[in-house]
């Protein structure tokens, strides 16, 4: 699945576009909008997406300056412009930014449909190409691919699985190999490997000190079974700071979304709302919400919103309606089914047996 960014000033533009992405019925996915080019630059290094839709006028950085910047960073990125008949006085830049595509305004389906098939037909052709970046590699390690993407995928078993398999490939070319022969290959097993850590346009990782150390280990290779045990170490370490990597950068947004639940527990708030703040997908949000803490967004929110009426039944002497209300429910009796089934007992009879008397409701 591909992730596209969508970047457009206008709010009912980009929910238009988004639809019509999202019925394509291509391997694509809408994972951020941004309103602006600054927006737009800071999202697509968070994620990394492989299509942007780019509207050229938006206020504050314009999406040309913006599909710079980003293909700056991100050389890979494919930028489709969006665009109307007057504008076409800044085709020049936009050649010389690369951009993939134009569309015209209004969008239209079909084009839209044509354009994306063709990239994305585009990108599953050069994830195939991944052999041509190791050229240093002698012609039995076929398995490259799969090893990359095992790694990406995080796959352990199946990585440590491809990794054997090999150095079966190279023992059986070589039976008895030397400790020279055996540290040709580890090196070229670990760029090989590293091929997985590198986001599109980089051509290298902040994990100097790991990869240092397992270079420094293909010296003390000498034997198969040393092989062996590297191997799965360099896979090992691969996929644990890629786990970090995607938990640093999904913590944050947690981290985002929860302070403003806890910010604006008090008023309507809906994951649209919140998605939109974080430049997320609803979709794509409430997925990676579920995940990282267990819970639902519409959980996390109603158990704030009752932990505050718990403190408010205890601390003031407010009916029940006016702490609904102070916590952002509608009414009463909303709030109270909700918190009895969260609590066992009604917001009236908590506060009588925390405080041992009556209240007002």
């Amino acid at each position: 699945m591909y992730k596209i960014l969508l970047a457009e000033d206008e709010e009912l533009e980009r929910a238009f576009l988004r639809h019509l992405v999202e019925n394509t019925g291509l391997p694509v996915t809408v994972v951020g909008e941004a309103a602006n080019g600054r927006e737009a630059v800071k999202l697509a290094e968070i994620i990394q997406p492989e299509i942007i839709l780019m509207d050229i006028k938006m206020p504050g950085m314009d999406g040309l300056t913006a599909t710079r910047l980003i293909k700056e960073k991100n050389p890979t990125v494919e930028v489709i412009i969006i665009t109307t008949y007057g504008e076409f006085s800044y085709s020049q830049q936009a050649i010389k930014n690369k951009v993939a595509d134009y569309l015209l305004k209004p969008v239209q389906p079909e084009e839209l449909f044509t354009c994306l098939e063709k990239i994305t037909s585009q990108l599953a052709q050069k994830a195939s190409d991944i052999e041509g970046i190791l050229y240093t590699a002698p012609p039995l390690y076929s398995q490259a691919t799969t090893l990359v993407s095992a790694i990406k995928l995080l796959d352990r078993e199946a990585a440590i699985q491809i990794g054997y398999d090999l150095v079966n490939t190279f023992l059986s070319e070589i039976k008895h190999p030397t400790p020279r022969q055996i540290a040709t290959f580890a090196f070229e097993f670990l760029i090989m490997a590293g091929q997985a850590l590198l986001k599109p346009g980089e051509g290298k990782v902040n994990l100097s000190s790991q990869q240092n150390e397992l270079a420094r280990q293909i010296t003390l290779l000498n034997s198969p079974g040393d092989l062996y045990r590297w191997v799965e170490n360099v896979i090992h370490t691969y996929i644990h700071w890629l786990q970090e990597q995607a938990s640093s950068t999904d913590q944050n947004i947690i981290r985002q979304v929860k302070e403003l639940i806890h910010n604006n527990y008090n008023k309507p708030i809906s994951l649209s709302q919140v998605a939109n703040q974080v430049h997320l997908s609803p979709a794509y949000l409430s997925r990676l919400f579920k995940q990282r803490t267990g819970q639902s967004f519409i959980d996390y929110l109603t158990q704030v919103r009752v932990n505050e009426a718990k403190a408010l039944l205890l601390a003031e002497d407010k009916t029940i309606d006016q702490i609904a209300s102070a916590v952002g429910f509608n009414n009463n009796s909303y709030f109270t089914a909700v918190f009895k089934k969260r609590e066992g007992v009604t917001p009236s009879e908590f506060r009588q047996r925390r405080r041992g008397g009556g209240s007002r409701a």
